[in-house]
């Protein structure tokens, strides 16, 4: 098995979404934003959006 490397600061993580894009959806895009925040702040991790990732269920 191979273990990946231990994440430190700077480096780039992606978000992906559910399979019903909901990340996107008015609803819950602040709570998205919010978690973003969170780990760029406290991790120090640069967050990558994939394409899809804020699609939006519609």
């Amino acid at each position: 098995m191979i273990k990946p490397e231990k994440l430190k600061r700077g480096d780039k993580v992606a978000t992906v979404s559910l399979s019903w894009g909901g990340a996107g959806d008015k609803d819950y895009r602040n709570r998205y934003e919010i978690g973003k925040i969170r780990i760029e702040k406290l991790f120090g991790l640069k967050v990558v959006e994939m394409p899809n990732s804020l699609k939006g269920s519609q």
